[in-house]
């Protein structure tokens, strides 16, 4: 077999390697009480969040609230790091009257042995948001996180059926 043919037959492999990964953003509760992932991702929003549910819990009829958090979340691997996209559903703010869209915090971090390391912070991200992902959400509404390789960029869109619309957004991956 000569070397030219091997290394046709290769290109394709390595092309494909190097593609784009798409992500759509799914709802996850965290504890507010508890260190985990998503605590240490937002330290600075988790106190006020933690008041107000308690808050919640102190009203009549409240006492059933839990002690929870909500974010948009997906996952990346970058060159043996684990790259986190998390969008915290406090201090939202609502998008013009748009149903299922509100301009949310965002953040991307490193993962790597442990340690944490915020790589961007967008504070007003247009999101597409539903009560956790409910069943009678539309599955034709959603944003979507995208990390190329080749750029090291993670950038962002929203879904509505079959209209996307990219947002201007992105956050460099190093």
């Amino acid at each position: 077999m000569s070397g030219a043919l091997i290394l046709a037959m290769l290109a394709p492999l390595s092309a494909s390697a190097e593609q784009a990964i798409s992500h759509r953003l799914s709802a996850q509760t965290f504890s507010l009480t508890d260190s985990n992932l998503q605590a240490r991702i937002w330290p600075d929003q988790v106190p006020d969040m933690l008041k107000f549910r308690k808050y919640l819990q102190s009203t009549p009829g409240g006492a059933d609230k839990p002690l929870l958090g909500v974010v948009y979340t997906t996952t990346f691997q970058h060159e043996g790091k684990q790259i986190v996209v998390s969008v915290i559903s406090n201090n939202c703010a609502n998008a013009g009257g748009f149903p299922n869209l509100l301009f949310c915090p965002m953040r991307v971090v490193s993962l790597s042995g442990g340690r944490l390391e915020v790589l961007g912070d967008i504070p007003d991200l247009l999101v597409t948001v539903s009560e956790a992902d409910a069943p009678q959400s539309s599955t034709k509404k959603a944003t979507i996180a995208t990390y190329d390789p080749q750029t090291h960029e993670i950038t962002f869109a929203n879904v509505d059926g079959n209209e996307r619309t990219k947002l201007s957004q992105k956050v460099i991956v190093r």
